[in-house]
């Protein structure tokens, strides 16, 4: 299926959402919207489906940083049902590789600023249950991770 023609038909069978041009492959739940930039590769149109998913799965928000891990999954199992509509298939590597993003973000995060190990999350707040310290971290999808240490208690024995 040429690019423009699957973009095309894609963008027809799914008249719910508004499709908007924009800098990178992105969801918006408050408006229905799925941006994507110029559609020049078939995994191009692989990303596509994957934020069309995220509609079709209605996601909308997350709570814990994990549950941003299991939608991004989760719309990756959507895009192969949906790739299936139209004789595509998405590469397995592909879609682990992305994944391995969320997967490298989310370990990251979790990482305590004091002793290394990885910590447990509670709403906004990671608690290391090794030297017990509490962190926060930003957003960081997109720019560079920042952990604000919000107490340092000392390792217990």
């Amino acid at each position: 299926m040429q690019l423009i023609g699957a973009l095309n038909r894609i963008r027809g069978d799914f008249p719910q959402y508004t499709f908007v041009s924009g800098q990178d492959f992105r969801w918006s739940p408050d408006d229905t919207t799925v941006f994507y930039p110029e559609i020049t590769s078939q995994e191009d149109i692989w990303s596509l489906l994957h934020e069309i998913a995220h509609g079709e799965l209605n996601h909308t928000t997350y709570g814990l940083d994990v549950e941003l891990v299991s939608h991004e999954a989760a719309a990756w199992e959507r895009s192969l049902l949906l790739a299936s509509k139209y004789s595509i298939t998405i590469d397995d590597d592909y879609v682990q590789d992305h994944l391995d993003t969320y997967r490298e973000w989310l370990h990251d995060r979790s990482k305590c600023p004091d002793c290394g190990q990885n910590g447990l999350q509670t709403k906004n707040t990671y608690n290391c249950i090794n030297c017990r310290c509490q962190w926060r971290a930003n957003e960081a999808r997109i720019c560079a991770l920042r952990r604000i240490k919000l107490l340092t208690r000392g390792r217990t024995s």
